[in-house]
């Protein structure tokens, strides 16, 4: 079976809300704003973990954009601190190869 691309698929929270928001449903809206919070954060955490930068940035990118849509700050600090973590890997990789030569 093939893997859903992970913006795609914290995407259906993103319309969920959209959808409650229209509807006047602002408890049903925060809680699909909470879903797509955390599925951005987690989905984007794995893909570090598994040394994913470029799938995770794919991810952050997606997220900061919805945060910015949505108006979820929660997202948008997250999206900051996964991409701190992402720029210091990065590093930590850049020293290891360089440290190797």
């Amino acid at each position: 079976m093939r893997e859903r691309r992970p913006a795609v698929a914290c995407a259906r929270w993103e319309r969920l809300a959209a959808w409650a928001e229209r509807e006047g449903n602002s408890r049903k809206a925060l809680e699909f704003k909470e879903k797509l919070v955390e599925c951005v954060v987690y989905t984007a955490q794995e893909r570090v973990r598994r040394g994913k930068l470029d799938e995770a940035e794919e991810i952050l990118k997606y997220g900061r954009e919805a945060a910015k849509r949505l108006v979820i700050e929660e997202l948008e600090f997250h999206v900051s601190l996964i991409e701190r973590e992402i720029a210091r890997v990065r590093e930590l990789r850049r020293a290891r190869a360089s440290a190797g030569k």
